[in-house]
């Protein structure tokens, strides 16, 4: 099992420096979501950047919680389900260890990542050994896929392809930039790239014509030109282009996350751990777990 050594064994250099033509369509910033700060007593701050009021999924994903804590204390440390969903789970600092109803046990380091088809149900629990910075990211699957098989995979840092140029870097866990796939193999079209820069550093960025595309600012600032700044906690949904660029202020490195993907399909009705399109199918989801259809974890349900 390879670790994280500080580099990844896959690294890329872009094909062009920041500099671009005018016939290239640029991403714009479009809308800006301020996250909302679900927990906040010291030990833990989680900020929750989608869904929100003003909007409720940007491409796959209809849910995104950014973590951060001391101590080994955790959201979903105990057994619980999930199901409608895929779950994908990135660590940019501390460890994990996984446990699922499906037999599977891993553990997680930072930069690892991490693949979970709920489908039609399984349970999962997330064990911090100590104090731990991340995201948890929720893409709703097709309506057809909803009651899919479940499934598990996870990425260790070192198989997660980068971009290196200038001050800046990117690993691409799913989805392409820059010609350059990420590992991870979702069911809807899905992009997940971590760009962190340098005080100062830029980079532009092909991304193709992603349907829905977003970033989200997990430390430090964004210079959006003519005195603005995107800082920590923002979602920034962009309008449609070819490339994007991206420049950190001079003071502060900045760690951002870029997401997108094909717009969700059907209805998103959330039950708590459980996303479905029909009424019909959030209670019958309801029903399986209590009744254990959805398998058992050290004693959950019963």
């Amino acid at each position: 099992m390879v670790r994280m050594s500080g580099k990844s064994s896959l690294r890329y250099k872009p094909k062009f420096t920041s500099s671009t033509g005018n016939s290239i369509m640029q991403c714009t910033v479009e809308t800006i979501l301020p996250s909302q700060r679900v927990i906040d007593d010291g030990d833990m701050r989680l900020w929750r950047a989608l869904p929100l009021p003003a909007r409720t999924s940007l491409g796959p994903f209809v849910f995104i919680d950014h973590y951060r804590h001391r101590s080994r204390r955790g959201i979903g440390d105990s057994p619980h389900p999930h199901a409608g969903i895929e779950v994908i789970s990135y660590l940019l600092e501390g460890g994990v260890e996984h446990r699922d109803s499906l037999g599977f046990k891993d553990r997680q380091e930072a930069g690892d990542a991490q693949w979970i088809r709920a489908g039609r149900g399984m349970l999962h629990a997330e064990q911090p050994s100590g104090g731990r910075h991340g995201l948890q990211l929720w893409t709703s699957l097709p309506p057809e896929q909803k009651l899919a098989e479940p499934a598990y995979a996870s990425f260790r840092a070192a198989d997660i392809p980068e971009i290196a140029h200038a001050g800046a870097l990117v690993r691409v866990i799913a989805g392409r930039v820059e010609g350059v796939e990420g590992p991870m193999k979702t069911t809807s079209p899905t992009l997940f790239a971590h760009v962190r820069l340098g005080p100062g550093a830029g980079i532009t960025l092909p991304v193709g014509n992603v349907a829905e595309l977003g970033l989200y600012v997990l430390d430090g600032s964004l210079d959006l030109g003519a005195g603005s700044q995107l800082g920590p906690g923002a979602l920034a949904v962009l309008a449609s282009g070819e490339q994007i660029t991206l420049t950190a202020t001079k003071d502060q490195r900045v760690d951002v996350a870029l997401l997108g993907g094909a717009p969700v399909q059907g209805a998103v009705l959330f039950g708590g751990p459980f996303v479905m399109d029909t009424p019909e199918r959030l209670a019958q989801a309801k029903r399986d777990f209590a009744s254990g259809k959805m398998g058992r974890l050290d004693g959950v349900p019963f």
